[in-house]
């Protein structure tokens, strides 16, 4: 099997290189080891939101500038970051989910702890707030969960909401919607994750005409007069933003679905979106496999093996390679050693051991290793044994320089990583015929 492009993981990174592709008309594939970072992911995309002594970043462009070089948006640089949000955004709307932002400025979304982080991007179930007067006008908070529902607490999320100045006075209203009311046929709730809700309730609920005139009802019943009304993500997989819509218009409140404990419906329904767009495009998806090796001569990388086919090789002219951090075992790690697993590629540890971690386990900052990852060049090709691959290139988690969750920009990071890789891809590869 020959392609122009394979794409090794199929997260935010690997799939938004994968559409560029697609788009641009290259024969594609996507090989993906099963699930990615999406499904605990908030639905949102954050940019570039907090700064090294944790206070909020409201203009998140002017802060990158100041980043180090080694930072990947120093190396794609801002018009590759502007481009490939403009691309993402409308590579979602096409596949039918909008993403809202405010202008320049990051906003703030609520979290099922009730803290507020920043982001760039948000669906428009997510009831974005602003990032640093979130409360403003908000002088009720109604949280509304499921009887039963154990992945969301809503005690927990006010006592969280509470923490933040903006808060301290507002007003909370907690309340539950029993599983009977909404017509729910289940041996026990509790036992419920919020996938399966979200299925229970397409089944028992939402099959019925008037089953959202059921929900809206026992919304206005369960909110009051509440200005902001926050229930967990787990009406719908599909379609979810839309029927966050129909119950405003329905009941005049203004909603904020929440991301519970994992599963994350709004991460789901992303990374379904995604997929869908990429075989719109004529992309191909092979899920549930694994690359295990490459094949390379004269610093080119000319196939790879896969699990489920370890005696047929995939061959493509170049490479996108977005297997994420040490989470989605993009990096592996023992007590003496870092490396990357797949292609043995050289990475960015320092010399010494003691060097991975501060001394005091939790000190308020983030470890050394958050930043470690595959060391590139400029173009975010990557080294083996100091020796540059012309044709592979490194997308999101996987680099090196970054921290992306206490800096809050894995979402920017991916996306515009792995824009520019496959812009690079796309501008070299009718050179490119060679192969090994």
């Amino acid at each position: 099997m020959n392609y122009d492009v394979i794409v090794i993981g199929g997260g935010l990174a690997g799939l938004t290189g994968a559409i560029r592709c697609a788009e641009a008309g290259l024969k594609t594939v996507v090989v993906s080891a099963g699930e990615s970072a999406l499904a605990f992911a908030s639905g949102a995309i954050d940019v570039f939101g907090i700064e090294q002594d944790n206070s909020f970043v409201e203009y998140p462009f002017a802060a990158i500038r100041q980043l180090p070089s080694i930072h990947p948006y120093q190396k794609v640089g801002a018009a590759s970051l502007h481009q490939g949000l403009t691309f993402f955004t409308e590579q979602m709307a096409a596949a039918g989910i909008q993403l809202s932002n405010f202008g320049q400025q990051n906003h703030g979304r609520l979290t099922a702890l009730g803290a507020i982080r920043p982001a760039w991007l948000s669906q428009e179930g997510a009831g974005s707030l602003p990032l640093l007067a979130p409360a403003e006008g908000i002088r009720r908070v109604a949280i509304i969960n499921i009887a039963g529902f154990r992945d969301f607490q809503s005690a927990l999320m006010a006592a969280g909401m509470k923490q933040h100045p903006g808060f301290s006075e507002v007003e909370f209203i907690l309340a539950d919607i029993k599983t009977a009311t909404l017509n729910i046929n289940t041996r026990n709730a509790y036992e419920l994750r919020s996938l399966e809700l979200a299925r229970t309730l397409k089944r028992d609920l939402f099959s019925q005409p008037n089953g959202i005139n059921i929900l809206s009802s026992a919304l206005q019943k369960a909110a009051g007069n509440a200005d902001l009304v926050v229930i967990p993500s787990v009406l719908a997989v599909e379609g979810g933003n839309d029927l966050i819509r129909q119950l405003e218009t329905l009941t005049g409140l203004r909603l904020c679905e929440v991301a519970t404990l994992p599963p994350s419906l709004p991460g789901m329904r992303m990374a379904s979106a995604l997929k869908q767009r990429f075989r719109q495009l004529g992309g191909m998806f092979l899920e549930g496999d694994q690359v295990l090796c490459g094949c390379f001569a004269e610093n080119r990388l000319c196939s790879v093996k896969t699990r489920l086919n370890p005696d047929m090789p995939i061959s493509a002219s170049h490479f996108i390679l977005a297997t994420g951090s040490f989470f989605s075992q993009g990096l592996a790690s023992n007590r003496h050693h870092l490396s990357e697993p797949v292609f043995g590629l050289d990475v960015d540890p320092p010399d010494s051991r003691d060097q991975w971690s501060d001394h005091r386990f939790m000190d308020g900052k983030p470890h050394n290793f958050s930043h470690f990852g595959i060391h590139t060049s400029e173009q975010l090709n990557p080294y083996r044994n100091g020796q540059k691959i012309h044709n592979l290139y490194c997308a999101g988690a996987v680099l090196n320089g970054f921290n992306p969750v206490q800096e809050a920009s894995s979402g920017g990071v991916a996306i515009s990583t792995g824009w520019f890789a496959a812009n690079r891809i796309i501008a070299t590869i009718p050179q490119a015929e060679e192969t090994c």
